[in-house]
């Protein structure tokens, strides 16, 4: 079944920019169980009632009836309105009788909406607005980038845009930070689920109902009503025109409880074919069934939609533990084939597919089926360790050390030292002493590892400038971790944000301008766990003074082999070091203003790394 191209959920059939009628269709698939949906009839209520010259709006009384028809997966009910309706942004939902007597009649929104409503759960369409052709987006003008070649920006849209959004809708306020975002070289945007969710309220939206639909809360514009989907194409195209890399968060795991589709059925804890275990489960959610062919249907249509229509450059996997069963094609294997079959047939080249399988078996997960990368938690975890106990620990070379897992592979993790799911790492900086961001100045070896380690850097909003709310790491099912967290737009120009949104900046610069920063080749390439010295050749770690000395190695496009020394301080006191160099000659320090050389004799050369700093040396 294709959901969108046979036009399930409502849309405007004929018409212009300023009336037109409206078509509305659901889908029923015949299952091996078949048709158990108990379904006597189907009526559409909504705020268009009066428009066609009925008493009320939202009254079952005289609401129309859907025509039931059949389909060679299913059945079909549709609708059409007998007249045009003027130009406006309608919300609707069906109201459901069953052919059981004893079962009340049910509002059920509609799964395959375009529009998320205002509230309840609406679903809506739009009549008029702007045309198909009006906000065409854009290719990305260098073409679709490697992911290694990306440093990726992770982005709230509600948090990001709070403060200083007003009376725009999110989306629209996210085009004004742009440039910002560019600034400090950030070529990628993962952003978090614009998916519509189960309610108005505040959500990270990994609660998604309306897998169509972009959330009313998002697009929500008083002045401009019909636009609601405008706003998302002109944010991508926007990111689009300044070369900035989309990723879509996909949440295709588990929907809300009340997901429109189970609704729909009387039985709806049995009889749904779309929901049900799968593989694991995901507690206080609704799991989606990948044993049925038309929940492996729709979530293949759903991620189509948003590659076609929004010409989205990746997706991020959410959760995807739950859904993965080794040795079964079915859910998430046959999802990240498909996509990956259309994109080869489309002619389109490095379209991310990330994961995030926090387990033990994601480099294997990922190697084995056609995702391009996985969320990597070790340098998170080892960098928080750090942060909180004053020390760092053997496993932190080989947390940075990630592409070996991934040997012989085209494929990269993604490396953080913070995310959504966590406070922010600023915040942890200092909250030993009741400090917070601080002492943000600790962060800052941590920072210069993610950038000049292989794969792909990400950034939690706001991090770049020294936020620093916390959020509890277990809240014991109480929901108190999704809280709102907006980012205060004063911390990018006070002492703090300042400095290190420069050290940021720095950063990311050397390691798009430099390949050997962002290349596979890393030395040591395994290091031991009782290893709490440098080796000798002066490489390693040593946990008593918290000194980390690493290399990396490439060979460019030119066929030029480029070096680099990187060596760190995670210590609050400057260290001597007798730095150890893999050949004589000069090399460049490139991280400290101005830039420094050096000549190397006998493969050493001595210095004094500061506390919470490093170097970068290069040889190229």
């Amino acid at each position: 079944m294709e959901y969108m191209t046979e036009q399930m959920g409502a849309w405007q059939i004929n018409g212009d920019a300023n009336s037109g009628k409206v078509q509305f269709r659901i889908f029923f698939p015949q299952e091996a169980t078949g048709l158990q949906h108990n379904i006597q009839s189907i009526q559409i209520c909504g705020d268009f009632q009066k428009a066609l010259g009925q008493p009320d709006n939202w009254q079952p009384d005289n609401a129309p009836l859907m025509t039931k028809s059949s389909h060679p997966e299913g059945e079909i009910w549709s609708w059409v309105t007998p007249e045009k309706l003027p130009q406006g942004f309608y919300q609707y939902k069906y109201y459901v009788t069953y052919n059981d007597s004893h079962e009340p009649p049910r509002w059920v929104s509609d799964p395959c909406s375009r529009y998320g409503g205002e509230m309840n759960m609406n679903a809506a369409v739009v009549v008029g607005g702007s045309r198909p052709g009006d906000n065409m987006i854009m290719p990305l003008p260098g073409g679709r980038k490697h992911l290694r070649e990306l440093v990726i920006y992770e982005l709230m849209v509600d948090d990001f845009t709070l403060e200083y959004r007003g009376a725009q809708a999110p989306f629209e306020a996210v085009c004004e930070k742009l440039d910002y975002l560019v600034g400090l070289g950030f070529n990628a945007i993962l952003f978090m689920p614009w998916t519509a969710w189960n309610n108005e309220q505040f959500s990270w939206g990994y609660t998604p109902a309306l897998y169509y639909s972009v959330s009313y809360r998002y697009t929500s514009r008083l002045d401009q009503p019909c636009e609601k989907i405008s706003w998302l194409r002109k944010l991508i195209n926007a990111c689009h025109q300044r070369d900035i890399h989309v990723i879509m968060d996909g949440v295709f795991n588990h929907v809300y409880s009340g997901f429109p589709y189970k609704a729909f059925y009387q039985t709806y804890d049995t009889d749904c074919p779309y929901t049900g275990q799968f593989y694991g489960e995901f507690t206080g959610l609704q799991d989606l069934d990948f044993n049925h062919q038309c929940t492996q249907e729709l979530i293949w249509d759903v991620c189509r939609y948003w590659i076609d229509e929004f010409k989205i450059d990746g997706i991020r996997f959410d959760n995807t533990t739950n859904f993965y069963s080794s040795g079964d094609i079915r859910g998430l294997p046959k999802l990240m084939e498909d996509i990956d079959h259309y994109m080869v047939q489309s002619g389109e080249d490095n379209f991310s597919m990330t994961l995030e399988h926090l387990s033990m078996d994601a480099v294997e997960v990922t190697k084995n089926t056609h995702a391009t990368s996985y969320w990597d938690n070790a340098l998170y975890g080892q960098c928080f360790d750090g942060l909180w106990h004053n020390r760092i620990q053997p496993a932190l070379l080989n947390a940075l050390n990630n592409q070996r897992y991934l040997s012989g592979t085209n494929k990269v993790s993604t490396i953080y030292i913070g995310n959504h799911d966590h406070s922010h790492v600023t915040w942890r900086a200092g909250a030993r002493n009741n400090a917070g961001a601080l002492e943000w100045y600790r962060t800052q070896p941590y920072v210069i590892a993610l950038m000049t380690s292989p794969g792909a850097p990400m950034v939690q909003n706001g991090q770049e400038f020294a936020e620093d709310h916390w959020i509890p790491e277990d809240d014991k099912g109480s929901g108190r971790r999704v809280q709102s967290r907006p980012l205060h737009w004063d911390y990018p120009n006070d002492k703090f944000g300042k400095a290190l949104s420069a050290v940021y900046k720095k950063l990311i610069k050397l390691r798009h301008d430099y390949e050997v920063l962002r290349a596979d080749g890393f030395y040591p390439d395994h290091w031991a766990e009782w290893q709490t010295q440098f080796n000798d050749h002066g490489v390693g770690i040593d946990c008593a003074r918290q000194l980390l000395v690493y290399r990396r190695y490439c060979t460019d496009g030119q066929a030029k082999e480029q070096q680099a020394v990187i060596a760190l301080n995670f210590s609050s006191s400057h260290q001597w070091l007798d730095l150890v160099f893999p050949e004589n000659g000069q090399w460049t320090e490139l991280l400290n203003e101005p830039q420094w050389n050096i000549n190397v004799n006998d493969f050493r050369f001595g210095l004094t790394v500061p506390s919470h700093w490093g170097f970068i040396f290069y040889k190229g």
